[in-house]
């Protein structure tokens, strides 16, 4: 069986970067049709019972504490219209 150039490429690619990058991806296709404020709160309702079922009430508060205390950089390039 023979390795072609993109297998080898996406072995190399961590799995957090991948899943990042296909996620993203499907959000940024998802922003042709929906608000951005729709599909960011849908990831972000995901997000939040992931880590629910993941994680004990500490570990979970932390996490918690930890998005709200963070402040990260806009995508310039998909800025929208609000819908509020």
């Amino acid at each position: 069986m023979m390795i072609t150039l993109p297998d080898l490429v996406s072995l190399m690619i961590k799995p957090e970067t991948k899943i990042f990058n296909i996620l993203f991806e499907k959000a940024v296709k998802l922003l042709k049709d929906y608000p951005i404020e729709l599909v960011a709160g849908t990831l972000m309702a995901i997000a939040v019972r992931l880590y629910r079922t993941s994680l004990n009430d500490q570990e979970f508060e932390d996490m918690m504490k930890a998005v709200a205390d963070t402040n990260p950089e806009p995508y310039d390039s998909l800025k929208k219209k609000s819908i509020h």
